[in-house]
């Protein structure tokens, strides 16, 4: 849960409009300076004609981090576009409206009766922390209320999900006047969680709950492994959860890095150089984008 967690909690946090306040920064135990994951991705065919850096990030980042190097900064000038997961994020009141359209659903039952009663205390704690009225979360389905309020404990640790990687890199090409394109949309991405069925939302909801306590602790161990560009410890984090299950991990994980594949082919398939940035657990492990790219005739170089 923790690495999906990161890839849509941004999503989520745009929509927590209850929580007007903004806590105190927490001192957290985090790499100061790293070297994010980066690769090489070229042809070796007729036919595949452009290049492609890729980039692992992460979605929010704290106050006084130096991730950016200087490997990542040449091949931000030599690229000609940017490519991201998902296009939009910054007008929040269409995200919000696809999020209530999707989220929203008459007839659910109330959180207390979707999860274990070991859990009630663990949940009255996260909503009263979290600001968001319990009338609101009863009345989404069990996947958004997990997502909201796994992005509540986010914002309790004093981040702010609109100063992440894609955000900045985003700011930096526009000011350039290059082209950005998203390999989702916000439906898209939200949709995956919408058909999850009951059962998997609730796991989703289960997993926040227990690991709340250590919401802390998650979110370093998942930045210093970015930061130090430790890919088996990337892995390691998102083989918890709900993606222990087979079919949940293939559905939530592998079956999006194979659909971006297929986009990132047709790209590679035209002259020109794009960086690929997109969440760090697309990129480690043997279903990684660019380990895909190579068993269909890419070379793939790590340059950091």
């Amino acid at each position: 849960m923790r690495i999906i967690t990161s890839i849509l909690a941004l999503l989520a946090s745009l929509l927590l409009t209850a929580c007007n306040n903004t806590p105190d920064h927490v001192a957290l135990n985090t790499v100061k300076t790293g070297t994010p994951a980066l690769w090489k991705v070229s042809g070796t065919k007729p036919g595949q004609l452009g290049t492609a850096y890729m980039f692992g990030t992460i979605h929010i980042l704290p106050d006084d981090v130096q991730w950016r190097t200087p490997a990542l900064e040449a091949a931000i000038a030599e690229s000609d576009r940017l490519v991201i997961e998902v296009l939009g994020l910054e007008d929040t009141q269409n995200a919000a409206k696809i999020f209530s359209r999707l989220a929203i659903s008459p007839g659910q039952a109330k959180l207390d009766d979707r999860i274990n009663p070991a859990l009630h205390d663990d949940l009255d704690r996260i909503i009263e922390a979290s600001n968001l009225p319990e009338r609101t979360l009863n009345r989404m389905e069990t996947w958004a209320a997990a997502l909201s309020l796994a992005s509540a404990q986010t914002r309790n640790l004093g981040l702010d999900s609109s100063g992440g990687v894609e955000q900045k890199l985003t700011a930096q090409f526009e000011k350039a006047g290059k082209p950005i394109e998203a390999l989702e949309t916000i439906e898209l991405q939200l949709g995956y969680f919408d058909k999850l069925p009951e059962q998997q939302q609730r796991q989703m909801l289960t997993s926040v709950l227990e690991e709340s306590e250590d919401a802390q602790l998650a979110f370093e161990k998942l930045f210093n492994a970015w930061m130090t560009g430790d890919l088996e410890h990337i892995v390691t984090l998102s083989d918890t959860g709900i993606l222990t299950d087979p079919k949940t991990r293939e559905y939530l994980l592998v079956a999006r890095n194979l659909n971006w594949v297929d986009q990132l082919d047709k790209r590679l398939q035209r002259p020109g150089t794009s960086l690929v940035a997109v969440g760090a657990a697309h990129l480690a492990g043997p279903d990684a984008v660019q380990a895909s790219l190579a068993k269909r005739g890419y070379k793939v170089e790590k340059i950091q």
